[in-house]
């Protein structure tokens, strides 16, 4: 360096707390309310024919997403660190679980739900206005995934606050929904009614896991916050704390809003409707509802579609960091102390699921029942480390040990086994793909072990 030249800004080897309670909270609400709440009745009603079924589903989907957050919460806030799920599973089941989990995140969960997010906005939103062909539809989708994730590198802080604000308008918009469902619009006991079979070859029992795929993506995205543990100020108090109070807000709204579509349209309308959603508005307000609902759900998906960009690379930037994957993925701006190459990497692959699978459905089926294998593996984590450190610190405990971790696992087993069975019955392989891709990540660990 020569004489009177300024010394070069040395990059931050880590990433700073920045993010506080408020943050947090609207992280796990903001993940969760999405488009599922929105679109998602439908394809639960086609394959659920019981609207009294119908909003059990959502019910029991909501429960098991509690169960979890009450035992992850417990590893989260042990490890306060970047990554959350995955160092928890990395420390107690292993370097190989934490990187297929790291793996699957990159591979088809956290990119096939940022993809399936976009699609949905474009194909449930936006099409009933404007005629988009296909490649418009993913050129627009495309789009949308590219300029968030260009925002996330610029600053996390300016993200967090656009995520937070459209997290806030969106609670109030679905409130004003169910305010309108049991107020203004009329409803009917009639609607509850059961009307129909479950669809060839699926009995009743089977029906109802199937649906609960569809309510589990309405309510996923909860273990987002323990992956930006990193960056919360004071996390072994506020991780916990935003996860519980999260999904317990997040379960009645839905509970609210399921029962107000079942209230208002009878079934086949609603097995019927691109978006339940927009029909319940235009009970209610006319064609002006249904613009306005539009809108809701246009907000809400890109809020959650904010916070999965948010999030995700924390979990990629942290297996850089222990060694389990490309060293340059671990990479902090020098400027915006961001992971930079983390969020790229994100997005690229995102852009390449759209292309492969395109499609709203597509997407986020095959992205649920994945991550359940590794929250059920989450609940096996709490219950080895009770075992095997049964002395630790531990700023949060789970309530009812082992109790709400053996039930969850127990329900995301079976979650997870009916899908598969499905899958096979029905001849479909989306889901096969996706399972394809997680035993890729089992044959790429040997390359980056050794590289350690």
């Amino acid at each position: 360096m020569s004489e009177g030249e300024a010394p070069r800004a040395t990059p931050p080897v880590d990433l700073p707390r920045r993010l506080g309670p408020f943050d947090a909270t609207t992280i796990v609400v903001g993940s969760m309310i999405g488009s599922g709440v929105f679109l998602k009745a439908a394809t639960i009603a086609r394959r659920l024919p019981d609207p009294r079924l119908a909003v059990l589903v959502w019910a029991a989907a909501g429960l098991l997403s509690f169960l979890g957050a009450l035992a992850i919460a417990e590893l989260g806030a042990m490890r306060p660190r970047s990554g959350g799920l995955y160092a928890a599973l990395h420390d107690e089941l292993g370097p190989f679980a934490g990187f297929l989990f790291g793996w699957s995140l990159l591979a088809v969960l956290q990119t096939g739900s940022i993809a399936g997010l976009a699609a949905g906005i474009v194909e449930r939103a936006l099409s009933p206005y404007m005629t988009l062909s296909t490649t418009a539809s993913t050129l627009l989708a495309g789009t949308l995934v590219v300029a968030f994730s260009a925002l996330n590198v610029v600053s996390v802080r300016a993200a967090s606050n656009v995520q937070g604000a459209l997290t806030v308008a969106k609670c109030l918009g679905l409130l004003a929904l169910v305010f309108g469902g049991f107020v203004v619009a009329e409803g009917s006991m009639t609607n509850l009614a059961r009307v129909g079979a479950p669809p060839p070859g699926d009995s009743w029992a089977s029906a109802f896991g199937l649906a609960m795929i569809g309510a589990l993506w309405a309510y996923d995205g909860w273990v987002n916050v323990s992956f930006v543990a990193g960056e919360l100020r004071e996390p072994q108090r506020h991780l916990p704390r935003a996860l519980l109070i999260g999904t317990t807000v997040v379960t009645g709204l839905y509970l609210l809003a399921n029962l107000a579509y079942h209230w208002v349209l009878p079934l086949p309308t609603l097995q019927n409707a691109k978006n339940p959603a927009r029909e319940l508005a235009r009970q209610i307000l006319g064609e002006g509802g249904g613009i306005a609902i539009t809108v809701l759900v246009t907000a809400s998906a890109l809020g959650t579609l904010m916070s999965s960009i948010l999030s995700g690379p924390r979990v990629f930037f942290a297996m850089a960091r222990d060694g389990l994957f490309f060293r340059k993925v671990a990479s902090v701006h020098p400027r915006f102390a961001t992971p930079h190459v983390a969020i790229v990497l994100q997005c690229a692959w995102a852009l390449a699921l759209l292309l492969r699978w395109r499609t709203f459905d597509a997407l986020t089926d095959n992205v649920v029942f994945i991550y359940w294998i590794f929250y059920g593996l989450g609940a096996v984590s709490v219950l080895v480390s009770r075992r095997h450190h049964p002395d630790a610190a531990r700023p949060y405990r789970t309530p009812a040990y082992p109790l709400v971790p053996v039930v969850f696992l127990v329900g995301a087993t079976l979650l997870v086994g009916n899908t598969v069975y499905a899958s096979l019955i029905h001849g479909t392989s989306a889901a096969l793909e996706a399972l394809g891709l997680l035993a890729v990540g089992a044959l790429l660990y040997p390359v980056f072990r050794c590289r350690t």
